[in-house]
């Protein structure tokens, strides 16, 4: 059951659904061609889509107001540039000391990622999870700015109006618009889960959304969103594994190619080319790139979620927020 704003509280299913989609992703690029088993790993990234919808809005304080918008995104672009930058030079000293044939990469293809506008120019990103970084720094922007309408009484009305407006337009690039759906069925569940709106008034909206996306093709993913509210609205309780993975979520979802994916390419090139030598491969990569995206997280990502909770709102209650951050 919901619980009033008041009880704002850490939730279990969060962790579930940020654990169950990094791991999926993860799988699906060190192993996706191998193991046909992992192909649909790449869901997970419709997973954190819905995940935000929901849960960027639940961790908004009470009395936010649009003077608060400047606070929201310095808030985040501290919990999230710093490490997604730790991540950039990673990968470009990686390609500096491992790529034989090295050439210095496009400065100013480099610099387009810091502003997130490749998903604007299409210029290539230096890691294939990158793209993703940038939607979601769309929605920030969003949110920052809707949430005060969003959060009032026309607020179930209003995202339902977005989200046909984002399927009538089509946005150069890859931007917000084409996956509004996505990030539509976790503010939607927001509302509900802070008693704004009805159980069943939420699924009724829920359904045509299902629907259009199921009859333009897209019935794989958002299948997978579906499924991540039904995680979130399952009784699951905390446990060890999974608060761990979620925890170093974002940092595996940030270098797992950078590093597993790399090890799993020098690995095939040098063991057998049978399912033996696959399996150690692909073993190799994940755990490596779990154990590195665990020292990440402590050295990076963690110091920035601490520095990130210093930046406060200006005369808004904090009292009962909670600090939950995606990828």
């Amino acid at each position: 059951m919901p619980t009033t704003p008041a009880l704002k509280q850490h939730l279990p299913q969060v962790d579930y659904v940020r654990a169950i989609a990094s791991l999926a992703v993860a799988l699906f690029h060190l192993g996706g061609k191998a193991l046909p088993v992992l192909k649909y790993g790449w869901l997970g990234v419709q997973m954190f889509f819905v995940l935000s919808g929901f849960i960027i809005c639940w961790a908004i304080p009470h009395g936010y107001t649009w003077r608060n918008a400047g606070t929201f995104i310095i808030k985040r672009l501290i919990r999230i540039e710093p490490p997604y930058v730790a991540s950039i030079i990673l990968i470009l000293l990686l390609n500096r000391l491992f790529i034989n044939d090295y050439t210095s990469p496009d400065w100013l293809n480099v610099a387009g990622h810091f502003a997130y506008i490749n998903n604007f120019t299409g210029k290539p990103y230096l890691s294939p999870v990158y793209w993703t970084l940038g939607i979601e720094f769309q929605f920030y922007l969003f949110i920052a700015l809707a949430f005060p309408v969003f959060n009032g009484r026309w607020g179930t009305w209003f995202v339902m109006g977005v989200w046909l407006l984002s399927c009538s337009i089509d946005v150069p690039g890859s931007t917000i618009s084409g996956v509004f759906s996505f990030f539509a069925l976790g503010m939607l569940y927001y509302r509900w889960y802070s008693q704004k709106t009805t159980g069943l008034l939420t699924t009724l909206l829920i359904l045509p959304i299902f629907v259009y996306q199921c009859a333009t093709g897209n019935w794989l993913p958002i299948a997978a969103g579906v499924l991540t509210l039904l995680i979130l609205v399952l009784p699951l309780k905390q446990n060890r594994a999974v608060s761990f993975f979620a925890r170093i979520s974002f940092s595996l979802y940030l270098t797992h190619d950078a590093i597993g994916s790399r090890l799993v390419v020098l690995l095939g090139q040098n063991l057998p080319k049978t399912i033996v030598g696959k399996g150690i491969a692909f073993t190799s990569g994940i755990i490596v790139s779990i154990v590195f995206a665990y020292i990440f997280y402590l050295l990076i990502e963690r110091p920035c979620m601490r520095l990130s909770k210093k930046a406060s709102y200006n005369g808004v209650n904090v009292a009962h927020s909670v600090t939950y951050t995606l990828q």
